[in-house]
């Protein structure tokens, strides 16, 4: 996920050009098939779901050219899923697809409260937006995965070290346990490897409290 340091001067800076009463930065996961809004500028969005999902969404991930709705934005059935354009009864909307790599990753979806229309060569900056966008977002994407993997690791050594610990095993022993409990439970090995630390910290909470 991008810092909002990073990504909020510059969607602001876009409401500020554009006049928006909104804009909301999308992160797509095609493995999922959900939108995530990672960041945000103009009024909060409400409250809704973590994630969207649904049929519709499936045209957003394939499309690859900008859509620019004029008027009665808010009534058009391909921007339904998104909050805050029924919310908002937003009249005004562009959405450009973010790509990277030849693969939509992304949307950016400017919604404006009155119906009108943006200048041509507003219009052309804002559609150039989609490849370096599409970067940035990709970026960050990778950034946290890396970071994920690193959190993981460590939380595996951790969950090992403990096993070997409690039951005198080998390094290889720990790993096969955790393994094979995985795949027993149909679970990632990161939620045994987090049981497990946990039972330990617990047990340690129960002692310093009953001395």
């Amino acid at each position: 996920m991008l810092p909002i340091a990073v990504i909020g001067p510059l969607l602001e800076a876009i409401r500020a050009r554009t006049r928006a009463a909104s804009v909301c930065f999308y992160r797509f996961e095609l493995e999922t098939g959900s939108a995530h809004l990672t960041g945000w500028t103009g009024r909060e969005p409400d409250s809704g779901p973590a994630e969207i999902r649904g049929p519709v969404l499936v045209d957003h991930f394939r499309r690859q050219s900008p859509i620019v709705v004029h008027q009665a934005a808010w009534t058009d059935p391909r921007f339904a899923i998104f909050p805050e354009t029924v919310h908002r009864r937003l009249e005004g909307l562009i959405s450009i697809p973010l790509l990277h790599d030849g693969v939509t990753v992304g949307l950016l979806n400017i919604g404006r409260a009155e119906p009108r229309s943006l200048p041509a060569g507003d219009l052309a900056a804002l559609f150039a937006l989609s490849l370096p966008m599409g970067a940035l977002l990709a970026a960050g994407t990778e950034y946290a995965r890396l970071s994920q993997q690193l959190a993981d690791r460590k939380l595996l050594d951790r969950a090992k070290g403990l096993l070997q610990a409690r039951l005198a095993w080998t390094e290889e022993q720990a790993y096969l346990h955790l393994r094979r409990t995985s795949r027993r439970r149909r679970v990632k090995i990161r939620e045994v490897a987090q049981e497990i630390v946990a039972a330990r910290t617990n047990e340690h909470w129960e002692v310093r409290r009953a001395s």
